[in-house]
């Protein structure tokens, strides 16, 4: 009987440590996709362009600047971003760095 608890014991163990491994993957999975979007945003912003970057955003996204609430992202880029990025010549971001943490 005392074998029987000890197999089970590891047993537990042994899927407690797996399910929590494949979870880390799963964060690691997320935390590149993340990464990934954002670097295509922020070359998108660079070349002066939106194009290509509506297919980063959900449907019922919401963009936030400045602490305030601008709408959707067409809302976005027809009444800021767009507009704006039509002033710029060159726009380059300096010491560029990006971390995403994924929550459940």
């Amino acid at each position: 009987m005392k074998v029987l608890k000890i197999i089970t014991l590891v047993t537990v163990l042994i899927a407690t440590v797996s399910i929590t491994n494949a979870q880390n993957d799963k964060d690691s999975t997320d935390k590149e996709g993340v990464i990934s979007v954002m670097k295509l945003y922020k070359d998108a912003l660079q070349n002066l362009t939106t194009e290509g970057t509506f297919e980063l955003f959900t449907e019922d996204s919401k963009v936030f600047e400045s602490g305030g609430v601008e709408g959707s992202y067409a809302h976005y880029i027809e009444h800021h971003l767009g507009p704006e990025l039509g002033h710029f010549k060159k726009f380059e971001f300096s010491d560029y760095e990006i971390d995403a943490e994924v929550e459940r």
